[in-house]
């Protein structure tokens, strides 16, 4: 198991800044669709929640500095 957390590529301070910019896009779309509709109901926190943390991995793993460097 130790091995397998050696190559889990994460960097955790990259990783709280892009989960940060993703959270606040997540709080201003849900501004606008307060305005729009007029409701937000508890499935789209939730799941605008859970797509953020995996999105922001994903924006992550992309940022991350390569081994080569």
């Amino acid at each position: 198991m130790s091995k397998m957390k050696e190559n889990f590529p994460f960097v955790a301070p990259l990783f709280l800044k892009v989960l940060a910019a993703t959270l606040t896009l997540v709080l201003i779309g849900f501004a606008i669709a307060l305005k729009v509709y007029g409701e937000i109901t508890r499935v789209d926190i939730f799941g605008s929640l859970i797509s953020a943390v995996v999105f922001s991995y994903m924006v992550h793993l992309w940022l991350m500095p390569s081994e080569e460097d």
